[in-house]
Protein backbone atom coordinates (compact mmCIF):
# COMPACT_ATOMS: atom_id res chain seq x y z
CA UNK A 1 0.00 0.00 0.00
CA UNK A 2 1.55 3.43 -1.01
CA UNK A 3 2.30 6.13 1.83
CA UNK A 4 -0.51 8.39 -0.09
CA UNK A 5 -2.97 5.55 0.17
CA UNK A 6 -2.44 4.88 3.53
CA UNK A 7 -2.40 8.38 4.72
CA UNK A 8 -6.12 8.94 2.78
CA UNK A 9 -7.61 5.70 4.01
CA UNK A 10 -6.92 6.91 7.93
CA UNK A 11 -8.15 10.39 7.24
CA UNK A 12 -11.20 8.63 5.90
CA UNK A 13 -11.38 6.43 8.68
CA UNK A 14 -10.95 9.89 10.98
CA UNK A 15 -13.84 11.60 9.48
CA UNK A 16 -16.15 9.15 8.78
CA UNK A 17 -16.28 6.90 12.06
CA UNK A 18 -15.33 9.49 14.98
CA UNK A 19 -16.64 12.57 13.43
CA UNK A 20 -13.18 13.92 13.99
CA UNK A 21 -11.51 16.95 11.96
CA UNK A 22 -9.88 15.26 9.46
CA UNK A 23 -7.09 17.28 7.10
CA UNK A 24 -7.81 21.09 7.65
CA UNK A 25 -7.17 23.01 4.50
CA UNK A 26 -5.70 25.93 4.00
CA UNK A 27 -7.18 28.63 6.21
CA UNK A 28 -6.38 31.14 3.24
CA UNK A 29 -8.94 29.57 0.95
CA UNK A 30 -11.19 26.75 2.48
CA UNK A 31 -11.85 27.03 6.24
CA UNK A 32 -14.88 29.02 5.77
CA UNK A 33 -16.13 25.64 4.14
CA UNK A 34 -14.91 23.23 6.34
CA UNK A 35 -16.29 24.69 9.47
CA UNK A 36 -19.64 24.49 7.86
CA UNK A 37 -19.14 20.66 6.21
CA UNK A 38 -20.62 17.80 8.15
CA UNK A 39 -19.04 14.59 7.39
CA UNK A 40 -21.37 11.70 7.46
CA UNK A 41 -20.54 7.90 9.62
CA UNK A 42 -19.72 5.19 6.77
CA UNK A 43 -20.29 2.34 6.21
CA UNK A 44 -18.50 0.84 3.56
CA UNK A 45 -18.46 -3.04 3.27
CA UNK A 46 -21.57 -2.83 4.92
CA UNK A 47 -21.24 -7.29 5.23
CA UNK A 48 -18.13 -7.09 6.87
CA UNK A 49 -18.79 -8.56 10.08
CA UNK A 50 -20.40 -11.32 7.62
CA UNK A 51 -17.03 -11.88 6.34
CA UNK A 52 -15.77 -11.95 10.10
CA UNK A 53 -17.91 -14.73 11.11
CA UNK A 54 -16.90 -17.52 8.57
CA UNK A 55 -13.49 -17.90 10.54
CA UNK A 56 -15.83 -18.94 13.31
CA UNK A 57 -18.22 -20.94 11.90
CA UNK A 58 -21.11 -19.07 12.45
CA UNK A 59 -22.84 -18.74 8.92
CA UNK A 60 -22.80 -21.61 6.81
CA UNK A 61 -22.98 -20.93 2.76
CA UNK A 62 -24.87 -23.53 1.18
CA UNK A 63 -25.75 -24.34 -2.73
CA UNK A 64 -27.04 -22.15 -5.15
CA UNK A 65 -30.94 -21.84 -6.14
CA UNK A 66 -30.76 -18.93 -7.77
CA UNK A 67 -34.39 -17.08 -9.43
CA UNK A 68 -34.28 -17.82 -12.69
CA UNK A 69 -33.07 -14.63 -14.93
CA UNK A 70 -34.91 -14.40 -18.73
CA UNK A 71 -31.78 -13.86 -21.23
CA UNK A 72 -32.80 -11.88 -24.98
CA UNK A 73 -30.47 -11.56 -27.21
CA UNK A 74 -32.50 -9.70 -29.96
CA UNK A 75 -31.32 -5.95 -28.57
CA UNK A 76 -29.20 -3.98 -31.87
CA UNK A 77 -25.93 -3.43 -30.74
CA UNK A 78 -25.53 0.54 -30.88
CA UNK A 79 -22.64 2.22 -32.89
CA UNK A 80 -19.26 2.86 -31.01
CA UNK A 81 -19.27 6.66 -30.37
CA UNK A 82 -16.62 8.25 -31.68
CA UNK A 83 -13.78 9.24 -29.17
CA UNK A 84 -13.95 12.89 -28.24
CA UNK A 85 -12.30 15.56 -26.63
CA UNK A 86 -12.71 16.33 -23.20
CA UNK A 87 -14.72 19.23 -22.14
CA UNK A 88 -13.92 22.01 -24.03
CA UNK A 89 -14.20 24.40 -20.59
CA UNK A 90 -13.39 22.82 -16.97
CA UNK A 91 -16.36 22.77 -14.77
CA UNK A 92 -15.74 25.41 -12.72
CA UNK A 93 -14.56 24.09 -9.05
CA UNK A 94 -16.40 24.45 -6.31
CA UNK A 95 -15.05 23.58 -2.36
CA UNK A 96 -17.85 21.19 -1.39
CA UNK A 97 -16.99 19.63 1.50
CA UNK A 98 -16.68 15.79 1.07
CA UNK A 99 -19.19 13.28 2.05
CA UNK A 100 -18.77 9.89 2.48
CA UNK A 101 -21.12 7.49 0.50
CA UNK A 102 -22.96 5.38 3.27
CA UNK A 103 -22.25 1.62 1.12
CA UNK A 104 -20.44 -0.15 -1.47
CA UNK A 105 -21.97 -1.24 -5.04
CA UNK A 106 -21.57 -4.94 -5.71
CA UNK A 107 -20.53 -6.36 -8.69
CA UNK A 108 -22.02 -9.29 -10.56
CA UNK A 109 -24.34 -11.07 -13.32
CA UNK A 110 -27.52 -10.25 -13.76
CA UNK A 111 -28.30 -13.09 -12.45
CA UNK A 112 -26.39 -12.57 -9.39
CA UNK A 113 -27.74 -9.67 -9.12
CA UNK A 114 -31.63 -10.34 -9.39
CA UNK A 115 -31.04 -13.14 -6.75
CA UNK A 116 -29.15 -10.21 -4.34
CA UNK A 117 -32.05 -8.00 -4.81
CA UNK A 118 -34.84 -10.99 -4.11
CA UNK A 119 -32.94 -11.87 -0.81
CA UNK A 120 -32.50 -8.67 0.52
CA UNK A 121 -35.26 -6.11 -0.06
CA UNK A 122 -37.69 -6.55 2.34
CA UNK A 123 -40.62 -3.87 1.80
CA UNK A 124 -41.21 -3.31 -1.73
CA UNK A 125 -44.59 -5.09 -3.38
CA UNK A 126 -43.80 -4.94 -6.79
CA UNK A 127 -40.30 -5.65 -6.77
CA UNK A 128 -39.41 -5.17 -10.05
CA UNK A 129 -36.25 -6.35 -12.61
CA UNK A 130 -36.61 -6.36 -16.06
CA UNK A 131 -35.63 -9.76 -18.10
CA UNK A 132 -34.61 -8.82 -21.36
CA UNK A 133 -30.91 -8.28 -20.12
CA UNK A 134 -28.37 -10.35 -22.49
CA UNK A 135 -25.67 -12.45 -21.41
CA UNK A 136 -22.91 -9.47 -22.13
CA UNK A 137 -24.39 -7.32 -19.63
CA UNK A 138 -22.60 -6.90 -16.29
CA UNK A 139 -24.32 -5.26 -13.28
CA UNK A 140 -23.81 -3.33 -10.37
CA UNK A 141 -26.15 -2.63 -7.45
CA UNK A 142 -26.63 -1.17 -4.25
CA UNK A 143 -29.15 -2.93 -2.23
CA UNK A 144 -30.84 -2.74 1.11
CA UNK A 145 -34.19 -3.99 2.91
CA UNK A 146 -35.93 -0.48 1.58
CA UNK A 147 -34.33 0.29 -1.91
CA UNK A 148 -32.38 -0.96 -4.63
CA UNK A 149 -30.82 0.26 -7.88
CA UNK A 150 -28.92 -1.89 -10.94
CA UNK A 151 -26.51 -0.85 -13.15
CA UNK A 152 -26.38 -3.36 -16.05
CA UNK A 153 -23.32 -2.31 -18.33
CA UNK A 154 -22.38 -3.67 -21.94
CA UNK A 155 -18.65 -2.82 -23.48
CA UNK A 156 -19.80 -4.77 -26.66
CA UNK A 157 -23.55 -3.11 -27.18
CA UNK A 158 -21.61 -0.06 -25.98
CA UNK A 159 -25.08 0.30 -23.80
CA UNK A 160 -26.39 0.79 -20.01
CA UNK A 161 -29.38 0.28 -18.25
CA UNK A 162 -30.35 1.28 -15.20
CA UNK A 163 -33.45 0.47 -12.88
CA UNK A 164 -34.02 2.00 -9.48
CA UNK A 165 -36.98 1.68 -6.83
CA UNK A 166 -36.84 5.26 -6.91
CA UNK A 167 -36.59 8.82 -8.98
CA UNK A 168 -33.32 10.76 -9.45
CA UNK A 169 -34.12 14.36 -10.76
CA UNK A 170 -34.79 14.26 -14.69
CA UNK A 171 -32.88 16.81 -16.75
CA UNK A 172 -34.92 18.96 -18.94
CA UNK A 173 -34.95 17.42 -22.51
CA UNK A 174 -32.59 18.98 -24.98
CA UNK A 175 -33.95 21.62 -27.73
CA UNK A 176 -34.71 18.68 -29.72
CA UNK A 177 -35.47 16.14 -27.27
CA UNK A 178 -39.12 15.35 -26.37
CA UNK A 179 -41.19 14.20 -22.80
CA UNK A 180 -44.13 12.45 -23.50
CA UNK A 181 -46.83 10.84 -20.93
CA UNK A 182 -47.47 7.15 -21.75
CA UNK A 183 -49.09 4.50 -20.50
CA UNK A 184 -47.21 2.07 -18.74
CA UNK A 185 -48.09 -0.88 -16.53
CA UNK A 186 -51.01 0.73 -16.10
CA UNK A 187 -50.46 3.73 -14.77
CA UNK A 188 -49.20 7.20 -16.93
CA UNK A 189 -45.51 7.66 -16.98
CA UNK A 190 -43.35 10.30 -18.20
CA UNK A 191 -41.24 8.95 -20.84
CA UNK A 192 -38.02 11.84 -21.91
CA UNK A 193 -35.79 11.16 -24.77
CA UNK A 194 -32.60 13.89 -24.73
CA UNK A 195 -32.03 14.65 -28.36
CA UNK A 196 -33.17 13.06 -31.86
CA UNK A 197 -29.82 10.79 -31.99
CA UNK A 198 -31.32 6.89 -32.76
CA UNK A 199 -29.38 5.78 -29.25
CA UNK A 200 -29.87 9.21 -27.27
CA UNK A 201 -30.53 9.06 -23.60
CA UNK A 202 -33.78 7.92 -22.49
CA UNK A 203 -35.74 8.26 -19.10
CA UNK A 204 -38.78 6.51 -17.59
CA UNK A 205 -40.39 7.19 -14.39
CA UNK A 206 -43.64 5.82 -13.08
CA UNK A 207 -45.25 4.81 -9.86
CA UNK A 208 -45.95 1.48 -9.18
CA UNK A 209 -49.26 0.63 -7.30
CA UNK A 210 -48.76 -2.39 -4.80
CA UNK A 211 -49.97 -3.82 -1.54
CA UNK A 212 -48.55 -0.98 0.45
CA UNK A 213 -47.26 2.59 -0.64
CA UNK A 214 -47.01 3.74 -4.03
CA UNK A 215 -43.56 3.01 -4.93
CA UNK A 216 -41.54 5.30 -7.47
CA UNK A 217 -39.68 3.40 -10.00
CA UNK A 218 -37.37 5.35 -12.58
CA UNK A 219 -35.46 3.10 -16.05
CA UNK A 220 -32.65 5.37 -17.41
CA UNK A 221 -30.62 3.93 -20.57
CA UNK A 222 -28.18 5.21 -22.70
CA UNK A 223 -26.76 3.57 -26.38
CA UNK A 224 -30.20 1.57 -26.70
CA UNK A 225 -32.77 2.56 -29.64
CA UNK A 226 -36.07 3.42 -28.95
CA UNK A 227 -37.50 -0.35 -29.86
CA UNK A 228 -34.84 -1.78 -27.80
CA UNK A 229 -35.54 0.64 -24.70
CA UNK A 230 -39.14 -0.08 -25.08
CA UNK A 231 -38.41 -4.16 -25.44
CA UNK A 232 -36.47 -3.97 -22.45
CA UNK A 233 -39.15 -1.95 -20.43
CA UNK A 234 -41.70 -4.07 -21.46
CA UNK A 235 -39.95 -7.10 -20.10
CA UNK A 236 -39.84 -5.34 -16.34
CA UNK A 237 -42.17 -7.82 -14.29
CA UNK A 238 -41.84 -8.81 -10.76
CA UNK A 239 -39.46 -10.85 -8.99
CA UNK A 240 -40.47 -13.09 -6.35
CA UNK A 241 -39.42 -11.21 -2.76
CA UNK A 242 -39.17 -11.38 1.05
CA UNK A 243 -42.73 -8.79 0.99
CA UNK A 244 -44.94 -10.91 -1.02
CA UNK A 245 -43.41 -14.76 0.10
CA UNK A 246 -45.93 -17.05 2.52
CA UNK A 247 -44.13 -17.72 5.95
CA UNK A 248 -42.37 -21.44 6.13
CA UNK A 249 -44.19 -23.76 7.98
CA UNK A 250 -42.52 -26.85 10.09
CA UNK A 251 -43.55 -29.56 6.90
CA UNK A 252 -41.47 -27.40 4.35
CA UNK A 253 -38.14 -27.22 6.20
CA UNK A 254 -35.66 -29.82 7.44
CA UNK A 255 -33.21 -28.86 10.28
CA UNK A 256 -29.57 -30.39 11.31
CA UNK A 257 -27.77 -29.69 13.95
CA UNK A 258 -24.66 -29.38 15.17
CA UNK A 259 -22.09 -27.55 17.43
CA UNK A 260 -20.78 -24.22 16.02
CA UNK A 261 -17.36 -23.90 18.38
CA UNK A 262 -16.41 -22.17 21.32
CA UNK A 263 -15.85 -18.32 22.43
CA UNK A 264 -14.18 -16.58 24.99
CA UNK A 265 -15.63 -17.34 28.87
CA UNK A 266 -17.05 -20.78 28.24
CA UNK A 267 -19.32 -19.64 25.62
CA UNK A 268 -20.45 -22.35 23.36
CA UNK A 269 -22.57 -21.83 19.81
CA UNK A 270 -24.70 -24.38 18.56
CA UNK A 271 -25.69 -24.25 15.36
CA UNK A 272 -28.66 -25.31 13.11
CA UNK A 273 -29.38 -25.39 9.29
CA UNK A 274 -32.43 -25.39 7.51
CA UNK A 275 -33.56 -26.19 4.21
CA UNK A 276 -36.97 -26.01 2.41
CA UNK A 277 -38.50 -29.22 0.89
CA UNK A 278 -41.54 -27.57 -0.04
CA UNK A 279 -43.22 -26.42 -3.86
CA UNK A 280 -42.79 -22.83 -3.58
CA UNK A 281 -40.26 -20.25 -1.83
CA UNK A 282 -41.19 -19.35 1.83
CA UNK A 283 -39.60 -17.32 4.35
CA UNK A 284 -38.64 -17.95 7.83
CA UNK A 285 -38.33 -14.47 10.05
CA UNK A 286 -38.21 -13.65 13.45
CA UNK A 287 -36.62 -15.62 16.92
CA UNK A 288 -38.35 -18.90 17.46
CA UNK A 289 -38.57 -20.54 20.85
CA UNK A 290 -36.25 -23.31 22.20
CA UNK A 291 -37.60 -26.02 23.65
CA UNK A 292 -35.00 -28.59 25.57
CA UNK A 293 -35.41 -32.34 27.02
CA UNK A 294 -32.91 -33.97 29.29
CA UNK A 295 -32.21 -37.75 28.84
CA UNK A 296 -34.24 -38.09 32.45
CA UNK A 297 -36.89 -37.63 30.62
CA UNK A 298 -38.05 -33.70 31.76
CA UNK A 299 -38.03 -30.73 30.30
CA UNK A 300 -35.27 -28.09 30.88
CA UNK A 301 -37.27 -24.92 30.90
CA UNK A 302 -34.61 -22.11 30.57
CA UNK A 303 -35.46 -18.27 30.21
CA UNK A 304 -35.18 -17.12 26.65
CA UNK A 305 -33.42 -13.87 25.25
CA UNK A 306 -32.30 -12.88 22.30
CA UNK A 307 -28.61 -13.18 21.08
CA UNK A 308 -26.26 -10.69 20.33
CA UNK A 309 -25.49 -11.05 16.95
CA UNK A 310 -23.45 -8.61 15.32
CA UNK A 311 -22.85 -9.98 12.10
CA UNK A 312 -26.75 -9.75 11.47
CA UNK A 313 -28.42 -7.02 9.83
CA UNK A 314 -30.93 -5.08 11.82
CA UNK A 315 -33.22 -5.43 11.67
CA UNK A 316 -33.47 -8.74 10.92
CA UNK A 317 -33.67 -9.56 7.09
CA UNK A 318 -36.22 -12.86 6.78
CA UNK A 319 -34.40 -15.68 5.15
CA UNK A 320 -36.10 -16.19 2.17
CA UNK A 321 -35.80 -19.99 1.43
CA UNK A 322 -35.86 -21.86 -2.24
CA UNK A 323 -38.57 -24.61 -3.44
CA UNK A 324 -36.39 -27.98 -3.03
CA UNK A 325 -33.23 -26.94 -2.03
CA UNK A 326 -31.56 -29.85 -0.97
CA UNK A 327 -30.76 -30.76 2.74
CA UNK A 328 -28.62 -28.61 4.72
CA UNK A 329 -24.77 -29.79 5.09
CA UNK A 330 -23.39 -29.23 8.45
CA UNK A 331 -20.37 -26.62 8.34
CA UNK A 332 -20.55 -26.42 4.70
CA UNK A 333 -18.51 -23.34 3.25
CA UNK A 334 -19.99 -23.43 -0.53
CA UNK A 335 -21.35 -19.98 -1.00
CA UNK A 336 -25.55 -20.15 -2.00
CA UNK A 337 -28.72 -18.04 -1.33
CA UNK A 338 -32.21 -19.85 -0.41
CA UNK A 339 -31.06 -21.79 2.65
CA UNK A 340 -30.69 -20.34 7.05
CA UNK A 341 -28.87 -20.90 10.09
CA UNK A 342 -30.04 -20.05 13.66
CA UNK A 343 -27.84 -20.60 16.58
CA UNK A 344 -28.00 -20.46 20.39
CA UNK A 345 -26.39 -20.46 23.30
CA UNK A 346 -27.51 -22.39 26.92
CA UNK A 347 -26.59 -22.70 30.33
CA UNK A 348 -27.76 -24.56 33.60
CA UNK A 349 -25.09 -24.37 36.24
CA UNK A 350 -24.54 -25.66 37.83
CA UNK A 351 -26.80 -29.30 37.22
CA UNK A 352 -25.34 -28.83 33.85
CA UNK A 353 -27.95 -32.16 32.71
CA UNK A 354 -27.71 -34.09 29.86
CA UNK A 355 -30.29 -33.53 26.88
CA UNK A 356 -31.82 -35.82 24.38
CA UNK A 357 -34.05 -33.77 22.27
CA UNK A 358 -34.64 -30.26 21.64
CA UNK A 359 -37.80 -28.57 19.36
CA UNK A 360 -37.71 -25.48 17.00
CA UNK A 361 -41.01 -23.41 17.71
CA UNK A 362 -41.38 -21.47 14.67
CA UNK A 363 -42.88 -17.80 15.21
CA UNK A 364 -46.31 -16.98 14.55
CA UNK A 365 -47.85 -20.57 14.78
CA UNK A 366 -46.01 -22.00 12.32
CA UNK A 367 -45.28 -25.57 13.97
CA UNK A 368 -42.53 -27.85 15.59
CA UNK A 369 -39.64 -28.81 14.47
CA UNK A 370 -37.97 -31.54 17.16
CA UNK A 371 -34.75 -32.69 16.42
CA UNK A 372 -32.28 -35.29 18.17
CA UNK A 373 -29.63 -33.02 20.77
CA UNK A 374 -26.56 -35.66 20.61
CA UNK A 375 -24.33 -32.45 19.19
CA UNK A 376 -26.21 -29.96 21.62
CA UNK A 377 -23.46 -28.52 24.09
CA UNK A 378 -24.19 -25.80 27.49
CA UNK A 379 -22.20 -23.26 28.19
CA UNK A 380 -20.16 -23.16 30.90
CA UNK A 381 -16.46 -21.09 31.89
CA UNK A 382 -16.57 -18.58 34.41
CA UNK A 383 -20.27 -17.48 34.50
CA UNK A 384 -20.54 -20.93 36.39
CA UNK A 385 -17.23 -21.50 38.78
CA UNK A 386 -17.85 -21.62 42.05
CA UNK A 387 -21.13 -23.42 42.17
CA UNK A 388 -23.42 -20.35 40.29
CA UNK A 389 -26.47 -20.68 39.05
CA UNK A 390 -26.64 -19.65 35.75
CA UNK A 391 -29.92 -20.82 33.69
CA UNK A 392 -30.61 -18.96 30.60
CA UNK A 393 -30.56 -19.95 26.81
CA UNK A 394 -29.86 -16.82 23.93
CA UNK A 395 -31.46 -17.36 20.61
CA UNK A 396 -30.37 -15.56 17.32
CA UNK A 397 -33.03 -14.47 14.47
CA UNK A 398 -33.40 -16.82 11.58
CA UNK A 399 -30.60 -15.53 9.41
CA UNK A 400 -30.24 -16.42 5.35
CA UNK A 401 -27.28 -17.90 3.66
CA UNK A 402 -25.64 -15.77 1.35
CA UNK A 403 -22.26 -15.68 -0.78
CA UNK A 404 -19.70 -13.28 -0.22
CA UNK A 405 -19.97 -9.99 -1.72
CA UNK A 406 -18.13 -8.37 -5.17
CA UNK A 407 -17.40 -5.00 -4.05
CA UNK A 408 -16.57 -2.76 -6.91
CA UNK A 409 -13.42 -1.40 -6.54
CA UNK A 410 -12.14 0.47 -9.22
CA UNK A 411 -14.00 3.20 -11.32
CA UNK A 412 -14.36 3.01 -14.80
CA UNK A 413 -13.03 6.83 -14.58
CA UNK A 414 -9.84 6.87 -15.71
CA UNK A 415 -7.70 10.32 -13.78
CA UNK A 416 -5.13 12.65 -15.89
CA UNK A 417 -3.66 15.37 -13.30
CA UNK A 418 -3.06 18.47 -15.60
CA UNK A 419 -0.65 21.38 -13.59
CA UNK A 420 1.16 24.45 -14.73
CA UNK A 421 5.01 24.35 -15.03
CA UNK A 422 5.28 25.98 -11.77
CA UNK A 423 3.43 27.73 -8.87
CA UNK A 424 5.26 29.86 -6.21
CA UNK A 425 4.78 29.62 -2.82
CA UNK A 426 2.07 31.44 -1.21
CA UNK A 427 -0.06 31.03 -3.97
CA UNK A 428 -3.25 29.03 -5.17
CA UNK A 429 -2.41 26.27 -7.40
CA UNK A 430 -5.22 26.23 -10.13
CA UNK A 431 -5.38 23.27 -12.14
CA UNK A 432 -7.29 20.52 -14.20
CA UNK A 433 -8.66 17.10 -13.44
CA UNK A 434 -9.57 15.02 -16.72
CA UNK A 435 -11.68 11.78 -15.97
CA UNK A 436 -12.40 9.67 -18.95
CA UNK A 437 -14.96 6.99 -18.96
CA UNK A 438 -12.31 4.07 -19.88
CA UNK A 439 -15.55 1.53 -19.63
CA UNK A 440 -16.62 0.61 -23.22
CA UNK A 441 -20.03 1.79 -22.15
CA UNK A 442 -22.02 4.83 -21.27
CA UNK A 443 -21.38 5.81 -17.71
CA UNK A 444 -23.54 8.27 -15.35
CA UNK A 445 -22.42 9.95 -12.08
CA UNK A 446 -24.31 7.93 -9.84
CA UNK A 447 -23.34 9.94 -7.09
CA UNK A 448 -20.48 12.75 -7.04
CA UNK A 449 -17.14 11.37 -5.94
CA UNK A 450 -15.45 12.59 -3.02
CA UNK A 451 -11.62 13.24 -3.92
CA UNK A 452 -8.36 14.15 -1.97
CA UNK A 453 -5.69 15.85 -3.26
CA UNK A 454 -2.16 15.45 -1.53
CA UNK A 455 0.50 18.06 -2.73
CA UNK A 456 2.60 17.02 0.40
CA UNK A 457 6.62 17.47 0.60
CA UNK A 458 8.64 16.01 3.59
CA UNK A 459 8.10 18.03 6.45
CA UNK A 460 5.24 19.90 5.27
CA UNK A 461 1.66 17.94 4.81
CA UNK A 462 -0.51 19.71 2.54
CA UNK A 463 -3.99 17.69 2.13
CA UNK A 464 -7.53 18.89 1.28
CA UNK A 465 -10.33 16.71 1.20
CA UNK A 466 -13.70 18.10 -1.10
CA UNK A 467 -16.61 16.72 -3.35
CA UNK A 468 -16.70 16.85 -6.89
CA UNK A 469 -18.78 19.43 -8.92
CA UNK A 470 -20.61 16.81 -11.26
CA UNK A 471 -24.09 17.54 -10.90
CA UNK A 472 -24.01 19.39 -14.55
CA UNK A 473 -21.92 15.93 -16.30
CA UNK A 474 -24.71 13.89 -17.95
CA UNK A 475 -24.04 11.06 -19.74
CA UNK A 476 -19.95 10.28 -20.71
CA UNK A 477 -19.77 7.93 -23.52
CA UNK A 478 -17.31 5.35 -24.50
CA UNK A 479 -13.61 6.91 -24.65
CA UNK A 480 -15.40 10.55 -23.92
CA UNK A 481 -14.04 13.01 -21.14
CA UNK A 482 -14.91 15.77 -18.58
CA UNK A 483 -12.88 17.75 -17.43
CA UNK A 484 -12.73 19.92 -13.59
CA UNK A 485 -10.78 22.88 -12.71
CA UNK A 486 -9.36 22.34 -9.11
CA UNK A 487 -8.15 24.95 -6.81
CA UNK A 488 -5.33 24.01 -3.95
CA UNK A 489 -3.36 26.81 -1.89
CA UNK A 490 -0.08 26.52 -1.46
CA UNK A 491 1.36 27.18 1.61
CA UNK A 492 4.23 29.82 1.88
CA UNK A 493 5.99 27.84 4.21
CA UNK A 494 5.99 24.80 1.57
CA UNK A 495 9.59 23.84 0.57
CA UNK A 496 10.12 24.63 -2.93
CA UNK A 497 11.08 21.73 -5.01
CA UNK A 498 9.72 19.41 -7.52
CA UNK A 499 7.58 16.75 -5.93
CA UNK A 500 4.14 14.60 -6.34
CA UNK A 501 0.54 16.21 -6.46
CA UNK A 502 -1.75 12.92 -6.28
CA UNK A 503 -5.51 13.08 -6.89
CA UNK A 504 -7.68 10.19 -5.93
CA UNK A 505 -11.65 9.90 -6.04
CA UNK A 506 -14.03 7.81 -3.74
CA UNK A 507 -17.37 6.74 -4.52
CA UNK A 508 -20.09 4.11 -3.73
CA UNK A 509 -19.17 2.67 -7.60
CA UNK A 510 -15.16 2.60 -6.63
CA UNK A 511 -12.61 4.84 -6.77
CA UNK A 512 -9.42 6.32 -9.11
CA UNK A 513 -6.25 7.76 -8.75
CA UNK A 514 -3.72 9.79 -10.73
CA UNK A 515 -0.92 12.27 -10.42
CA UNK A 516 1.75 14.78 -11.93
CA UNK A 517 4.69 16.37 -10.33
CA UNK A 518 3.90 19.68 -9.47
CA UNK A 519 6.89 22.15 -8.95
CA UNK A 520 7.30 25.01 -6.04
CA UNK A 521 9.32 28.06 -6.78
CA UNK A 522 10.38 30.24 -3.96
CA UNK A 523 8.07 33.53 -3.44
Amino acid sequence: MSDFTAELEERLRQLSSTFKDGVVPPATLHVSVMTRSAIRATRRRPMLAREMTLAAALVVFVALVAFGFSKLHTITRAPVTPSPSPTAKAIPWTPAAMVLSSASAQLGTPTEAATWIGHTVATLDPLLLPAAIGDDYQAGFMVDQQSFSVVYASPTRHATVELASSQPVMPAPGSHGRRTAPQFRGVTATYQVDTVTPTAPRWLFWNETGSGQPISYSLIADGLSESDFWQVANSIGPLSSLAAVRACAAADLHAVAGRGGAATGGLIFNLIYLSNHGDTPCALSGTPQIVLKTRSGGTLSLPQKDMPAPWLPSPAIPALMSAHSPDPQLYSQSNSFGQASLMFALWDCPANPSLSVFTIVLPRGGGLISLPANDIALSGGGECEGGNIVQRIEVSPFNGTEPQPTWIENSPLSVTVNLPDHIRVGQSLHYEVVLTNTSGAPFRFHDCPSYTEDASRQGRKNLANYQLNCSSVGWLAPNESASFAMVMDIPADMPPGTGPLRWQMRSAYGGGQGGALLTVTAG
